[in-house]
């Protein structure tokens, strides 16, 4: 059982992350906090396991909490801003849910952070099958089953799974050609690789715009000609 606290402002939204968790008995709703001093308060009368944390706090910003938790807590930030999770990852936290929160994003989000029954008998992955995130306080293996594409931003990549929200590394499109295997994933242009196999539907919109589609994903891919040329060339043989 893990004692978890709850940080955020708005007191519907409180409620609504309350009654989401009342379905996973792994999770104890042990306080709540409607503002950064009264999450500080909770803390330190007593420290949680699990804190879910909204970063936008009145005046006040949630990532001031994080240096008084303890080592071992899990912190999983809640926001309606997908950008702020960028800092919040490199602070060390494990995980982040865009709201409104979707129950199965909640449970996969748990998933990841607490673990499930069936990890204790699972047996431990190779490299063969994928490779590790590492960032500050916690490390992730990344299924290469999971991953649908790598986009190159600048200095840092934007990494998309099958069924989580995107992640942005910082990793260069040049590592990923080493890490990621040849004969499951193909670089389309100077900033695409995709997973073919993933691929449902390709969609040309126009000579500019081509949209992918994968499989078990809603949310397609847009790419340019270079990129639509030579995935037109893979699916062909060449």
């Amino acid at each position: 059982m893990h004692n978890a606290l709850l940080v955020e402002d708005e007191p519907a939204a409180l409620r609504e992350l309350e009654c989401l968790l009342d379905d996973h008995a792994q999770v104890r709703v042990q306080a709540r906090a409607l503002s950064l001093e009264q999450a500080i308060a909770a803390v330190q009368a007593a420290p949680p396991d699990l804190v879910f944390l909204d970063l936008q706090l009145g005046t006040a910003h949630g990532a001031a909490l994080l240096p008084l938790l303890p080592s071992s807590c899990h912190v999983v930030i809640t926001t309606a801003y997908s950008d702020f999770a960028i800092p919040a990852f490199e602070a060390g936290v494990r995980d982040y849910l865009l709201k409104p929160i979707r129950p199965e994003r909640l449970a996969l989000c748990l998933e990841r952070v607490l673990g499930s029954p069936a990890d204790a008998d699972a047996s431990a992955p190779s490299d063969a099958d994928g490779f590790w995130l590492d960032s500050p306080g916690c490390r992730d293996f990344v299924r290469l089953d999971d991953v649908l594409w790598v986009v190159a931003m600048r200095k840092n990549s934007h990494l998309q799974l099958a069924k989580q929200d995107p992640l942005v590394l910082n990793r260069s499109i040049s590592e990923w050609d080493a890490l990621l295997p040849l004969e499951q994933f193909q670089r389309l242009d100077r900033s695409t690789i995709v997973r073919l196999s993933a691929l449902r539907t390709v969609k040309r919109v126009s000579r500019s715009l081509t949209l992918l589609f994968f499989h078990g994903f809603e949310q397609p891919l847009a790419i340019g000609p270079t990129a639509a040329r030579r995935l037109k060339e893979l699916l062909a043989g060449g």
